[in-house]
């Protein structure tokens, strides 16, 4: 993988060869791409890979979604997502192995999730356990040689920082998705850099807009069209060091999110040309 690759998130239904033709079409040479179980069988395994060789992009990332999960709005998000919540938490730390050993199988060397609404109080009873959860979580990808990176999103931050600080392992890193800070109201992506760059080891390059109702969500935008200021966060990320891959994440389908990953592609270009 080259310095500063464009990539983009994807499912690989309904077959791999589908999707990557598809991302190959879009001039794109790297994937973030979900977990399915479907795949997670020697069939499976070897569409992924001849799907590979034949389009010639490459996967940075799995990401490790949990049955579950809800973005409805922000108490549901609370409720369901991630390694959080206390009902569903040993049941995700065993797909975080599940999922590690797919990747490990298909020679990924990083996973990524959502790991929900990290206590922002220190003391709360559920902190500790929490950390311990994700010292779990990272030694399954320990193990298999990979680093595990949370999305931002649903902390600001300051608690994302402290948390990694608190977990202590050399293989926590950061997801950096800027829309996902506005689109929860929490941080400022732009000054978000500053805490979290030793961390932040993959991107999204995403966009959207401030909640506007108590309780809900913002809204997802087209790349350059919401709150984040993406051309300055792209270049202060940039200067501050980050050369990992350009992930553009547009979370609709069909044909306009077709048209919304063109039109991200050449704005990221028409950044990285005036650096």
């Amino acid at each position: 993988m080259n310095e500063l690759e464009l990539g983009v998130t994807t499912s690989l239904r309904p077959t791999p060869i589908e999707r990557l033709t598809l991302v190959q079409s879009l001039g794109i040479p790297t994937v973030q791409v979900d977990y399915l179980e479907t795949l997670d069988n020697d069939a499976g395994l070897d569409a992924i890979r001849a799907a590979l060789a034949e389009t010639g992009i490459s996967i940075t990332s799995i990401i490790c979604g949990f049955v579950g999960d809800a973005y409805n709005d922000i108490a549901t998000v609370r409720a369901t997502v991630g390694l959080v919540p206390e009902a569903t938490r040993a049941a995700r730390l065993a797909h975080v192995a599940v999922v590690a050993d797919f990747a490990a199988k298909l020679g990924v060397t990083r996973l990524q999730t959502h790991i929900g609404y990290v206590p922002e109080d220190h003391n709360d009873p559920q902190y500790p356990a929490v950390v311990e959860a994700m010292r779990v979580a990272c030694k399954y990808a320990s193990d298999h040689g990979q680093d595990f990176a949370l999305e931002t999103g649903q902390e600001t931050a300051a608690c994302l920082r402290r948390f990694i600080d608190d977990v202590a392992v050399k293989n926590l890193r950061v997801n950096f998705d800027p829309a996902n800070m506005i689109l929860y109201g929490n941080d400022n992506p732009i000054d978000a850099l500053d805490v979290l760059i030793p961390y932040i080891d993959g991107i999204h390059c995403k966009d959207g807009k401030w909640p506007t109702v108590p309780g809900q969500l913002g809204r997802e935008m087209p790349l350059g069209q919401g709150d984040v200021d993406f051309e300055r966060w792209l270049e202060k990320l940039i200067r501050l060091g980050y050369r990992g891959p350009l992930t553009i994440e547009r979370e609709i389908s069909g044909e306009q999110q077709q048209r919304d990953i063109r039109t991200a592609v050449e704005l990221i270009k028409s950044v990285l040309a005036r650096l």
